[in-house]
């Protein structure tokens, strides 16, 4: 019960932030990963309507990479989350 609420407070407090706060959201989780000129190009080509599926994508890879040291099995993101990594990847080969 405790992890669905810190998921639904996440989800809460992610859709819920304006714009400028949702970038630097999105920045922050990009550059876990990637220099902050590509993560800029990323962040200009995802769409504001899908920004904090992405930002929630993002956060879910990063833990999972951090905790196991593993890439992230995509069977454990939920519909928002998988949608979020794909405008992120759409984007990422853009900006590579």
């Amino acid at each position: 019960m405790r992890i669905a609420a810190t998921g639904l407070f996440t989800v809460l407090a992610v859709t819920g932030l304006p714009a400028a706060a949702q970038n630097s959201e999105f920045m922050k989780e990009c550059m876990v990963t990637a220099a902050q000129n590509t993560c800029q190009c990323i962040a200009a080509r995802i769409p504001a309507n899908m920004m904090s599926n992405a930002i929630l994508g993002l956060r879910k890879s990063n833990q999972s990479v951090s905790v196991s040291g593993n890439l992230l099995d995509p069977a454990t993101l939920n519909q928002n989350e998988m949608q979020g990594l794909n405008a992120v990847v759409a984007a990422q080969a853009y900006c590579m």
